[in-house]
């Protein structure tokens, strides 16, 4: 019989821990110190031998939700049901889902579709953590969403890995502070949580950057927070700088074949070229409730503003750092244009959305946009794997390219796509979103596609690279079979 006492008590702690977070100077790194605090609660629990209750242990300021979602209340629908029998593995997945963005999708829509085979005729319980409602792909539309059991998140994540057989993270950009902490802290955090709640917990073909002192510090204090498989050494021996063991992978995107293109090699679709920008310099989103509570209290909107939480980082030097490039990108679409090709725009996240309209305003003929939202995930991904060349700052369209053989050159915002590019062995077809030469190498590198010995080549070294990643993913499966079964 459940103690209606006990649950309320939960109830009001967490909703304290929320209120706190709330009025927190530095959330997004209280946020961190809360969850880590409640890791080391489960630590302590697990050493006595004993179960832990969700909330118990708050007492220090609590902090942040993962890039905008303040109580976790943007997942939705069912949660697995607890109790649920060993023949039908729980599967709890961490990620970025429903943010819009198809990389993300790609890498969570491929480790369904593998737990499904690997565990066949078993079929896994998987609950996705999900932060907003694009699900416009089948296999994502028909997963059932996290509900939260507290309003604040690291509540809501110590409760549901306890009701978990396995729990995944499949988001590749974990160890990094370019985008979120807070999102980081939910991604190395839930594992941690899992782990020492004495749960499998893995981290799955995931990647690094830098990070900040307090994300440092975190990743340092969970070092032994799960198994962790990384998609490039680089990442390895980053991680390994901090304590981090890891083991070799690959991005599960490799998997993922784009729908059949309609028409075939000769026709004008074959000359189109993908051109995939966003904003670069509006990274990391922060936690600013004060200036969400006054946003909110005068009824206004802010472009900036990120959830119901969090806002985009920006200033003069941003802004002109974001023209600049939006300018030298324009100079990619003409030159291209130039070279006999048809370039079309492709957003890859729904925010990016903006960026090709702000592309679009910049060139002196009419281009077509393909973008997230707008098109589905299958239509925007057929977009990069069936053009003849592609010009990326989203490291996914990369990876789409690669797979399917498509020449690409990435303007690149941090190190995934110079690492990707130098593991292929062609570094020279990248160039720093902000190098003042930029354009001009792209153009220079998608101008050496006309002789065939530089197009087999290339060509030839992407079919490698792609082999050799699927084989990791296979392996990382095996990996992933042994500790659900033992």
């Amino acid at each position: 019989m459940m103690d209606w006492d006990v649950v309320a008590s939960q109830l009001e702690r967490s909703l304290a821990a929320l209120n706190r977070y709330a009025s927190a100077s530095a959330p997004d790194e209280v946020f961190l110190d809360d969850l880590q605090q409640r890791i080391g609660a489960a630590r302590r629990a697990s050493a006595r031998g004993g179960p832990r209750a969700p909330g118990e242990g708050l007492g220090a300021p609590s902090a942040a939700v993962a890039s905008g979602a303040s109580t976790a209340a943007t997942a939705s629908t069912a949660s697995t049901a607890p109790g649920a029998s060993s023949a039908a593995p729980r599967v709890l997945l961490l990620g970025y889902s429903g943010a819009g963005n198809t990389g993300a999708d790609l890498r969570t829509i491929e480790t369904i579709a593998q737990l499904r085979r690997l565990l066949a005729p078993r079929v896994p319980q998987i609950t996705l953590f999900a932060l907003g409602d694009c699900f416009d792909h089948p296999l994502l539309a028909d997963t059932p969403r996290l509900t939260p059991a507290l309003p604040y998140l690291p509540d809501a994540l110590d409760a549901a890995v306890r009701e978990a057989d396995l729990v995944l993270n499949v988001e590749g950009s974990t160890y990094t502070s370019k985008f979120s902490d807070s999102l980081a802290g939910v991604l190395i955090g839930g594992l941690a949580l899992a782990h020492a709640h004495g749960r499998p917990a893995i981290a799955y073909g995931v990647d690094s950057g830098t990070m900040s002192a307090a994300l440092t510090r975190f990743v340092e204090r969970n070092a032994d927070g799960g198994e962790i498989i990384c998609r490039n050494d680089a990442a390895r021996q980053q991680l390994a700088s901090l304590g981090v063991l890891a083991q070799a992978g690959a991005d599960t995107a490799w998997t993922y074949r784009a729908r059949p293109e309609a028409s075939d090699a000769t026709s004008p679709a074959a000359r189109r070229v993908a051109l995939c920008p966003n904003n670069p310099f509006w990274w990391p989103v922060r936690a600013d409730a004060a200036r969400a509570r006054e946003l909110d209290a005068r009824g206004e909107a802010s472009p900036l503003r990120y959830g119901p939480l969090h806002f985009h980082s920006w200033d003069a030097a941003r802004a002109e750092a974001y023209h600049a490039y939006l300018d030298r990108f324009a100079q990619v679409a003409i030159g291209l244009r130039e070279q006999g090709y048809t370039p079309v725009l492709v957003g890859m996240e729904q925010l990016d959305h903006s960026a090709c309209v702000d592309l679009a305003a910049r060139l002196p003929f009419e281009i077509e946009l393909v973008t997230r939202g707008p098109r589905t995930l299958d239509e925007v991904a057929a977009a990069v794997a069936h053009a003849a060349c592609v010009v990326t700052t989203r490291y996914h369209a990369a990876v789409l390219a690669i797979s399917h053989g498509v020449p690409v050159f990435g303007l690149s915002m941090d190190t995934r796509i110079e690492r990707l590019l130098g593991e292929v062995g062609c570094p020279q077809w990248s160039a720093a979103c902000d190098d003042a030469d930029g354009a001009k190498a792209a153009l220079t590198a998608i101008g050496s596609l006309c002789r065939d010995e530089v197009r087999t080549a290339l060509i030839a070294a992407y079919a490698d690279y792609a082999t050799s990643q699927r084989a990791r993913i296979d392996a990382m499966g095996h990996r992933l079979r042994a500790a659900l079964e033992g």
